[in-house]
């Protein structure tokens, strides 16, 4: 690809930084070499991804339901299907299972082994960042938009949960890195990379992995009215690795399942989920504003600010088109879908960062212009902070009055920590220390982590029954006993923690098959549940009888035996 030079720094694809050293502040080398930079930020990365990561519960519902799925790899024998609750389950691809079933067949099946994939992922997304800056932009910029990235909230969390995000965003950006300098170098290995990357990605969570960055690069290179050489572009090596990676799965499934694969996993789960709403996950073409407003903390204002920056300079630098148009087309690409997720838009996070960290080497440079766009960001974050905090405390009071009562001090506590540590920052660029600056937005992120591992979350687990609520289940269960979930959100933590299958009922519809035509049954419910649920169940000339087992926090465990028997309901499955 040709770069033209842009208004105040170079194209990094014409004139790239000395390898080996880094760029300092004013064009001046760093004596630090790259390397030790970039290995320095890429264990900041790990340490702040995977520190305290296995001292909380599984989250329902995901969390959860992943690690069983891993766990059934194993105890089935079956590498091919992926099985849920002793049944075939056609929903995503199954290299995360995978993984997630090594370091439990290794070390044992845990939160920590669960989630140290993401963190692992979340460094190597962190890394990939830094190689795209680094071809677009500057040794420097990679830096520092690899800073925002590991500091922006929603990828920091993303990154500690056990879910398959941060690999899909690790391996698009890959793709995307191999397939840009493969171009640039007409290099055919480095397109062949591209595929290999785009194929475990597909292996991931489906072929958005190619879709998605394939929009945005045939974007790029049409409003760059630059042509892709495709003739030299190895294409049946291409389509082969691809292929064998990241579709060689589906072919064994369709194969093994037939239709039912193919209309569910293929139908549903991939068109349906575009052009219809899957799992009622829908939401209006302004969805993914407050998602951006609240993941892109402490960077939200900057993120907003990069775009008429950016947007100056896209006809001479083609960087700061590559991040328009990214961005332009993630988002648009998921305003337009049916199904909507705030998880989905996490593509935008690495590539936005790049876009802040050009505007902080030039702010750090002392470009006026640029200084002018920080200081509009660092008022807008001061107001944003202001107004995030009483919407949430607002929030928590109306909707979790109780649980907001027990944690209002700490809570009080955390939003004021945050309000000094962005003080701080605020304080170094008005005494124009603009590289302290950034280093103190970076600090709101790292110190809200430091208190959300150590304070919160044990504050939040105390909240959550449902560990001790799994070892009752697992003391009385008689053998060949049902177990049933009734009206419960964590049923798949039930079924994780338990590791028993599972009946679970959301109505009192299929409470009558569910429970009332066994003989015995252990349920899971909340308090007064049963209660509700034998007022409609009356109807039906049915009557739920229990005996009260345990009581924890919001769970209730209790059990119908053949003592206490349902009578013959009015209607069956």
């Amino acid at each position: 690809m040709r770069a033209r030079p842009g208004p105040t720094v170079s194209s990094p694809l014409t004139h790239p930084s000395p390898r080996g050293r880094g760029v300092g502040e004013g064009g001046k080398v760093n004596r630090i070499p790259e390397s030790a930079t970039l290995a320095l930020l890429l264990t900041g990365a790990f340490v702040l991804f995977a520190f305290g990561l296995g001292d909380s519960t599984l989250w329902d519902q995901d969390e959860a339901r992943y690690t069983q799925i891993a766990r059934e790899i194993l105890e089935t024998g079956d590498f091919i299907t992926m099985h849920h609750n002793s049944a075939a389950w056609f929903v995503h691809p199954p290299l995360w299972m995978w993984l997630v079933a090594l370091t439990g067949w290794v070390f044992g099946f845990s939160e920590f082994t669960a989630r140290i994939w993401s963190a692992v992922f979340g460094v190597l997304g962190v890394y990939a960042t830094y190689l795209l800056g680094r071809l677009l932009f500057t040794a420097r910029a990679a830096l520092l938009g690899s800073i925002v990235l590991m500091t922006t909230l929603q990828y920091f969390v993303q990154s500690r949960l056990a879910v398959f995000d941060t690999p899909l965003i690790a391996f698009m950006l890959l793709a995307t890195y191999a397939f840009l300098r493969g171009v640039r170098e007409r290099g055919r290995d480095l397109i062949l990379w591209a595929a290999a990357w785009a194929g475990l990605g597909t292996l991931t969570k489906g072929p958005i992995a190619l879709i998605l960055p394939s929009l945005a690069l045939l974007t790029f290179f049409a409003l760059r009215r630059e042509p892709i050489p495709w003739r030299w572009i190895p294409w049946r090596g291409t389509i082969l690795v691809y292929s064998v990676i990241g579709l060689t799965w589906y072919v064994l499934e369709w194969w093994r399942h037939g239709f039912v694969f193919i209309s569910t996993v293929v139908g549903y789960y991939l068109f349906n989920r575009f052009f219809g709403v899957v799992e009622a996950q829908s939401g209006p073409w302004w969805y993914y504003a407050p998602v951006f407003g609240i993941g892109a903390f402490p960077w939200t204002a900057f993120l907003v600010v990069i775009f008429p920056y950016l947007a100056r300079r896209w006809r001479d630098h083609e960087g700061s088109l590559f991040v328009l148009v990214w961005c332009a087309v993630t988002v648009g690409f998921y305003t337009v879908a049916g199904t909507k997720l705030p998880n989905y838009v996490l593509p935008v996070y690495p590539i936005a960062a790049l876009g802040i960290g050009w505007l902080w080497e030039h702010a750090l440079a002392g470009d006026p212009r640029a200084r002018a766009y920080v200081r509009v960001a660092f008022l807008a974050t001061a107001l944003a902070l202001a107004v995030g905090v009483w919407e949430v405390v607002t929030f928590a009071r109306m909707q979790y009055a109780e649980q907001f009562a027990s944690l209002q001090r700490h809570l009080v506590t955390l939003g004021v920590a945050l309000i000094i540590l962005f003080a701080v920052a605020v304080i170094f660029y008005v005494l124009r220390q603009p590289a302290a600056a950034f280093a103190g937005i970076a600090a709101v992120t790292v110190g809200m982590a430091a208190v959300m591992i150590g304070q919160t979350l044990p504050l939040v687990e105390a909240h959550r029954p449902i560990k001790q609520v799994s070892s009752i289940v697992l003391s009385e269960l008689r053998p060949g006993e049902p177990l049933v979930a009734m009206g419960i959100s964590s049923q798949q933590t039930l079924l994780y923690y338990t590791n028993h299958r599972l009946m679970w009922v959301d109505s009192p519809f299929e409470l009558l098959t569910a429970a009332c035509y066994q003989r015995r049954a252990l349920i899971v419910t909340r308090p007064g549940m049963v209660e509700k649920w034998n007022e409609h169940l009356r109807l039906y000339g049915a009557v739920l009888k229990v005996e009260k087992i345990a009581e924890v926090g919001d769970l209730l465990v209790v059990r119908k035996d053949s003592d206490t028997p349902c009578r013959q309901p009015l209607i069956g499955r």
